[in-house]
């Protein structure tokens, strides 16, 4: 059984399409192979802080992860032992309301003829745009390409099959067509008291809209809201890059960067739109339990 989970969460691990809402779902499932390994309490829970430790580490840019490791950590710190898998499902079952609500309050952004840019493919950025849609408004998509894995490509089909216009640009051409639109829009994965963690290249579309002073929003439910440092990104596949690269030439694949908060004009949350100083208040707040943290800096 111990197998299983570990081949779980090696799948988790090398999972690079997945959102959040997927893989929180998929870790919900190692927690009920988790259950099934143990009856003992003592050893059920620490068999359970090894299977957040390595959850967390699966994909350490992904906030909503940590976090549910945090809540099912905290779940079985009593003295009766508490089954993982409900705190699990309990934890996917609010972070579904919350990315709800957010994307409803993300919808107001647009206005009739609204024009925005965004980056990457979030899945709660799309649920904004289609809220919109269905609250009948006509806006225009601009969506970059999204080097290296392009899902900027599968958000321009799903654009098109909604019935919002879209157009499809180079990463690099950001900052061209940043006079065009009204507001930029993203998606995050992790916040902290300092830094936006997003799909690389939202840096520097961030910059080039402050220089043009276009607002640049992100929609993050409290799930993404953390005060830890997530460890450093693993190296991709380089081949993502440059298939066939000679030898000699160094190439460095990453899919997330860390933006300074500062850069943005709000976040949007479930509980509507949090200034900048807000927003870091509430990341500082979500701390991980202190036996993660030990367990954590120990590694």
């Amino acid at each position: 059984m111990r197998r299983n989970i570990s081949t779980a969460i090696d799948e988790i691990a090398c999972d690079t399409r997945a959102g959040a809402a997927e893989i929180l779902r998929r870790a919900a499932r190692v927690f009920s192979l988790l259950e099934q390994s143990v009856t003992n309490q003592d050893d059920h829970r620490q068999l359970v802080l090894e299977t957040c430790i390595a959850l967390i580490h699966s994909q350490p840019s992904m906030a909503p992860l940590s976090n549910l490791a945090n809540a099912v950590a905290q779940a079985v710190s009593g003295e009766t032992m508490n089954r993982a898998e409900e705190a699990a499902r309990r934890f996917i079952e609010n972070a579904e309301r919350a990315v709800r609500d957010a994307s409803l309050h993300a919808a107001r952004l647009m206005k009739e003829n609204s024009g925005v840019l965004t980056h990457s493919r979030s899945s709660t950025v799309m649920a904004a745009f289609r809220a919109a849609l269905d609250e009948g408004r006509k806006f225009h998509v601009i969506a970059t390409e999204s080097r290296p894995l392009l899902e900027g490509r599968t958000l321009a089909r799903e654009l098109l099959n909604s019935g919002i216009a879209v157009t499809l640009i180079a990463d690099m051409a950001a900052a061209l067509v940043i006079d065009e639109v009204d507001f930029v829009l993203v998606g995050a994965d992790r916040i902290t008291p300092h830094h936006i963690v997003n799909k690389i290249g939202t840096r520097m579309i961030a910059l080039a809209a402050a220089e043009r002073n276009v607002p640049v929003y992100a929609i993050a439910d409290s799930t993404k809201f953390i005060d830890f440092p997530a460890d450093r990104e693993v190296a991709r596949d380089v081949s993502e890059i440059w298939e066939d690269a000679p030898a000699s030439v160094e190439i460095v694949n990453r899919y997330f960067e860390p933006v300074p908060t500062g850069l943005f004009t709000s976040i949007i949350t479930e509980d509507g739109a949090l200034g900048i100083e807000e927003a870091r208040r509430r990341a500082a707040a979500a701390s991980l339990d202190p036996r993660l943290t030990e367990l954590l800096e120990a590694r």
